[in-house]
């Protein structure tokens, strides 16, 4: 496809792949667009010719897509709910009437101490929204937040983008989590202790080192780290059923010591203590159901101060 073709292209067939892609079925479609199966069939056939691809094959009752579709949808489906999202905001946004679906960036950590209240308020005051979360790594946020994919994302502060605003919600620390009878680990663990512990690190990094393997490394002890794991929540089942030592947050750490054999212990430094903020795009700045749901967020996270 040219860029010159791209000007015949009619957008209103991009809501007809979107149904399809969302529906596997002509007709489903169809349905949702309140057209026939006939302006459906017509729509995918000028789709095939523009794109100069099946786009959807039959299998069975199921129209699957092509890479080359699957490519396309990735591309158009946060832009086309955003155009929606806006239509139907008309500038405003009135959270009781909203159908809206907000996009969130949330770690497990996060979706275990702040997504109950969140959504215990928007239950509350919109009960037309809906939320998707997905858990990016510190690599994808910024290109998800340009390319529309993420409303908010939740985490530390980063260099980030220029055009990526933030605010402050609440503070926690990193702190070590062993198992109740661990062998080896006290009340804290020893700096000359470390050469002889077994750790288990968690990050959020595609290339980077997360804050146990930086601190680790730097003391020539990057051999001593057993196990990565980007899923924060796994910590605590993993130390209390091994001799291992993890590092995580101190906030989840003690939800989880109320129902694990677990216990923390702090590291040998003076400040391991970190910030989380809710971050948007500038191009969000005055939105506003951006703007409300930023204020659902900082409630929910007052709870936490």
């Amino acid at each position: 496809m040219s860029k010159t073709n791209l000007y015949n292209l009619d957008l209103n067939l991009l809501l007809v792949l979107d149904a399809i892609h969302g529906e596997r079925s002509l007709t489903r479609a169809g349905e949702k667009l309140h057209l026939t199966q006939s302006a459906i069939s017509h729509a995918l056939a000028r789709l095939r010719t523009h794109f100069d691809d099946r786009l959807f094959i039959r299998e069975g009752n199921r129209m699957e897509p092509t890479p080359l579709c699957s490519a396309l949808h990735e591309s158009i489906d946060p832009a086309l709910k955003q155009i929606v999202s806006s239509i139907e905001d008309r500038g405003k946004f009135d959270p009781g009437k909203s159908t809206r679906c907000f996009r969130l960036g949330i770690s497990d950590y996060l979706c275990t101490l702040l997504l109950p209240q969140i959504l215990s308020q928007v239950e509350a005051e919109a009960p037309g929204v809906s939320i998707h979360i997905a858990q990016p790594t510190y690599e994808q946020r910024t290109p998800m937040m340009q390319e529309g994919k993420l409303d908010i994302f939740l985490g530390t502060k980063r260099n980030y983008s220029p055009f990526i605003k933030g605010e402050y919600l609440f503070s926690d620390r990193e702190i070590c989590v062993v198992r109740n009878d661990h062998p080896q680990v006290g009340k804290a663990v020893r700096e000359d202790e470390l050469a002889s512990l077994n750790f288990l690190a968690f990050s959020l990094s595609e290339t980077g080192q997360g804050f146990l393997e930086e601190y680790l490394y730097r003391k020539g002890l990057g051999h001593r780290i057993k196990l990565t794991v980007q899923q924060e929540v796994t910590i605590p089942h993993l130390v209390s059923k091994s001799n291992l030592v993890g590092t995580m947050a101190e906030r989840l750490a003690l939800h989880f010591s109320e129902f694990l054999p677990i216990r923390t212990a702090p590291l040998p430094l003076e400040d391991t203590s970190f910030d989380i903020c809710q971050h948007w795009h500038s191009r969000s700045e005055t939105d506003a159901a951006n703007n409300w749901i930023r204020g659902v967020i900082s409630k929910a996270a007052s709870s936490l101060l």
